[in-house]
């Protein structure tokens, strides 16, 4: 598996933010420590949704050079491992340029949380990333708005790309699976549900991997998370029953 995972989308809204969270969640509990980075300079929500303090060092601190990355990682209650962003809006404009060089110092497997659209920093993201995830949701702007960012990602020939479409609710009025993958030429990686469990987890600041560990979300994750460690992945014989009842792509 590759050690940076950039973490895009066409746009604001997909559920980029909660994806990272659970994403790094679902690993944990295949044994595989992570470490979540908000890179979403503008709007940083990382922190936010995991309830973080404000915290003395950030991501910008790092990239200004005024600390290690090392000391600058928050360890969460529930077992993650985060590098918050500033909420202070006078570090919104951090750049990113130097986001490559200071990875550079970590070992672990890191899950950058980047800004949405079309700008410096996504390309500095892009850059610093071994594979790149583009989260999006089944709806034409959304896929429309993901292809823009999948086409720079292949500009800047990254070649380990996939998609995956989030906020899943398998309804009449959403693109499936081939259409999206039809329109974005790149494979579609995972499907995620739309589950009420994590909105309620996002308000008790936890992922819903570790609050519903049966959901349909959490399986979702899991699979991911199986995938992309390559290991195999058997939820309880009842959740299989669940998931072949509901799943239509």
């Amino acid at each position: 598996m590759s050690n940076i995972i950039g973490v895009v989308s066409g746009k604001g809204g997909v559920g980029k933010t909660t994806f990272s969270i659970n994403l790094a969640a679902a690993l944990k509990e295949f044994g595989q420590e992570s470490i979540i980075i908000d890179v979403d300079m503008g709007n940083p929500n990382i922190a936010l949704q995991l309830g973080i303090p404000s915290m003395p060092l950030t991501i910008q601190d790092v990239l200004a050079g005024e600390a290690r990355i090392q000391h600058s990682i928050f360890h969460h209650p529930v077992g993650l491992k985060v590098i918050p962003s500033s909420l202070s809006m006078s570090k919104a404009g951090a750049d990113l340029s130097r986001l490559k060089e200071v990875l550079r110092e970590l070992d672990e497997i890191v899950i950058l949380d980047s800004p949405p659209g079309l700008n410096e920093n996504v390309i500095s993201v892009l850059e610093a990333s071994d594979s790149v995830v583009v989260v999006t949701n089944p709806e034409i702007a959304a896929v429309t708005d993901a292809l823009k960012v999948i086409k720079l990602a292949k500009d800047l020939r990254k070649d380990n790309i996939g998609v995956v479409i989030n906020r899943v609710r398998n309804d009449a009025y959403e693109l499936n699976s081939d259409e999206v993958e039809l329109m974005c030429e790149t494979p579609i990686i995972s499907r995620i549900s739309e589950d009420p469990n994590i909105r309620k987890a996002s308000f008790e600041n936890v992922p819903v991997v570790f609050r519903n560990p049966y959901s349909h979300a959490t399986i979702d994750f899991k699979y991911l998370a199986a995938r992309l460690l390559r290991k195999e992945y058997e939820p309880p014989s009842f959740l299989s029953l669940r998931r072949i009842l509901n799943f239509r792509g």
